[in-house]
């Protein structure tokens, strides 16, 4: 049975009424506060910052300074190549961009997973009637949860920022790399970034109103973003064995985790990978689709 609501026009000329829409973002924003869960979330973005610093940073100064006596022959110039290339000036700003963004794959994870909670909570906890019955327009509602969950994405991308930017200073000084971190590599990546854990949470809200069941969306969120890379690009370069043409390994774009590597990797983010640009127009595709499928399914299900 589906809920109704009273819609009258002294309602909408209240100036004082809660459901202003900006009164609904603020309660959305309460919701997630006034729980444990968003400390838990904030913990641990800033371990997965740590820890991915700790392997950018050793995995550049191996690319910077690798041990090629410990190479088999064979490999030894292809190595020494690589460090010809991330010694110059496009090598460092590669290097900055990368380190800058560090913490981004599971950051991105865990605003995905917010997305998800803010939807699935409501029903999880019974409290989704309550909230339709107070706020009578259901689009509102839904475009309060997307703000919501951009906005913490928003202090996720945040934080991780600024821890990166407090170490990569200090890691670039130690193994002789100068590079500015204003330049235009290095911020097109650190914008990129944010956009990329704003474009995630949207994409979680949309993916959580698809199922009514917590764990179950939880599970296919996490499928969708740790499965998807491995998946796509495990199929596509099966398929370039047997057909030997670029365009296959491109492929590997249409799906949404390959589209978000793309689109924040500086260069090339794999063998055969499109333009930064293609990553970012697939992504911004998803999370439209995602955005609009969550405000229809919402608006239209029984509570």
């Amino acid at each position: 049975m589906t809920t109704s609501t009273v819609d009258s026009a002294a309602l909408a000329r209240d100036n004082h009424t809660r459901t202003r829409w900006h009164w609904q973002v603020q309660a959305e924003l309460m919701k997630v506060r006034t729980t444990r869960l968003w400390w838990i979330y904030l913990v641990g973005v800033v371990v997965f910052t740590a820890w991915a610093l700790l392997r950018n940073g050793a995995t550049h100064h191996y690319e910077l300074y690798p041990p090629l006596d410990q190479f088999p022959p064979d490999e030894r110039a292809e190595a020494a190549a690589r460090a010809v290339t991330a010694a110059t000036p496009a090598g460092h700003a590669a290097i900055a961009a990368d380190m800058l963004t560090s913490g981004q794959f599971l950051g991105v994870l865990l605003a995905l997973l917010l997305g998800v909670l803010i939807v699935t909570n409501e029903y999880g906890q019974q409290t989704a009637a309550a909230t339709f019955l107070t706020n009578p327009h259901r689009g509102s509602v839904v475009v309060a949860k997307m703000v919501a969950a951009g906005a913490f994405a928003v202090l996720f991308w945040a934080i991780s920022t600024i821890i990166d930017v407090i170490v990569t200073p200090f890691y670039l000084n130690s193994q002789h790399a100068s590079t500015p971190l204003t330049g235009w590599v290095p911020v097109r990546s650190v914008l990129l970034s944010l956009l990329a854990y704003v474009m995630w949470a949207v994409f979680g809200v949309g993916l959580g109103s698809l199922f009514r069941n917590q764990v179950g969306a939880v599970v296919v969120a996490m499928v969708v973003y740790l499965g998807g890379v491995v998946t796509a690009l495990g199929l596509v370069n099966l398929i370039y064995l047997v057909y030997h043409h670029m365009w296959v390994l491109k492929a590997a774009v249409i799906a949404p985790a390959v589209a978000s590597l793309v689109m924040s990797t500086p260069g090339r983010a794999f063998d055969g990978a499109p333009a930064q640009w293609v990553g970012l127009l697939v992504m911004t595709g998803y999370t439209l689709l995602f955005a609009t499928v969550g405000a229809v399914r919402l608006r239209r299900r029984d509570i």
